[in-house]
């Protein structure tokens, strides 16, 4: 990550202080928004409306259909639907992006205006006029808490709804190693304030559709375990989708199960792009493996435990460039 001018409270301050003095904001998620992401940036975009704010959340992506129950999504729009002749803002915020790029389509909109770098990825490049990047964080979702008590902003209900999903989603229910003793701090002031840890556990973790569990089945079927047990690898293509009936949106979790084999260390799962490009992949690892180094070799980025990349070419390519890289590990050979 390319060190920061500013310290987290240096940003912080300089971040309160374009609040107070500009009028329109637009928010900008990354291409493929996650929950942290989609968390974050509704919860931000209805902190700004509080205020009096002329905000707006711009995704690339359409939002996941598990997200629909939040609250904000009238201040969400695609891309797509607009341009950068249609609403100019004065300060661009990016939500989640280790990299402008991430923004996909949405960065015709950040234009000439202030930018400002909100990032928990220790892959963030440190761009924008103000970056506030905390590696140490679990999520987004516990920078934007942080942001919220500098800007004095009151939180409602619906914001503390939309942190608490960023924050479990981006720490798999608190589950994950990025899991601290400020995010159960977090999430317990986000509890204080109307989250609902059990009706939002059962909305994001527990209820799924017909077509995403039959696509489940068909990415196990292509399960590979290899490289002495340490290594696993699921796959699904547009063809499985097609049968399943299902969204590439509901894909979300399907490297999770080959990470909870028992002895396994690292484990890909590779989704085949819309337009039939390439791959996704997804790495996730243990307790052994920084999987965003080997990301961002693949022009990706994301935690040490967990990161993903675009690669092109068919799957046994996009499988064999990923695998190129994970045999330079001396992981493989270890007792």
């Amino acid at each position: 990550m390319k060190p920061s001018p500013f310290s987290v409270e240096d940003a912080l301050s300089e971040i309160k202080r374009l609040v107070l003095r500009h009028h329109s904001f637009v928010l900008l998620e990354h291409q493929k928004p996650d929950g942290d992401c989609v968390g974050s940036g509704l919860a931000l975009v209805q902190a700004l409306q509080s205020l009096g704010k002329q905000a707006l959340l711009v995704s690339h992506d359409p939002h996941p259909a598990v997200y629909d129950f939040l609250p904000g999504k009238e201040f969400h729009t695609r891309a797509q639907y607009i341009e950068p002749e249609d609403f100019h803002a004065d300060v661009a915020i990016f939500i989640d992006c280790t990299d402008p790029s991430r923004a996909g389509k949405g960065l015709d909109l950040a234009g000439d205006s202030v930018w400002v770098n909100i990032d928990h990825h220790v892959s963030n490049s440190g761009f924008g006029d103000v970056s506030l990047v905390c590696p140490q964080a679990a999520a987004t979702g516990e920078i934007i808490y942080r942001l919220l008590g500098t800007l004095d902003v009151p939180i409602t209900k619906e914001i503390a709804t939309c942190l608490y999903v960023a924050i479990a989603t981006d720490t798999g229910g608190f589950r994950y190693q990025n899991t601290t003793r400020a995010t159960f701090e977090i999430a317990g002031a986000l509890t204080g304030y109307g989250a609902n840890p059990w009706e939002l556990a059962e909305l994001i973790f527990e209820t799924r559709s017909v077509s995403s569990v039959l696509l489940l089945g068909k990415a196990l079927n292509t399960l590979r375990v290899s490289r002495g047990g340490k290594l696993a690898t699921v796959a699904v293509t547009r063809d499985m989708m097609a049968q399943a009936g299902a969204s590439p949106d509901e894909t979300e979790g399907i490297v999770s199960y080959p990470r909870s084999i028992s002895g396994v260390e690292v484990s890909l799962f590779f989704r085949e792009m819309e337009d039939g490009s390439g791959f996704h992949v997804s790495l996730r690892s243990r307790s052994k493996v920084d999987v965003s180094m080997i990301a961002v070799r693949l022009g990706g980025g994301g935690h040490p435990r967990a990161a993903g990349a675009l690669v092109a070419g068919t799957l046994e390519e996009a499988t064999q460039k990923v695998l190129a890289i994970l045999d330079e590990l001396d992981i493989w050979t270890d007792s």
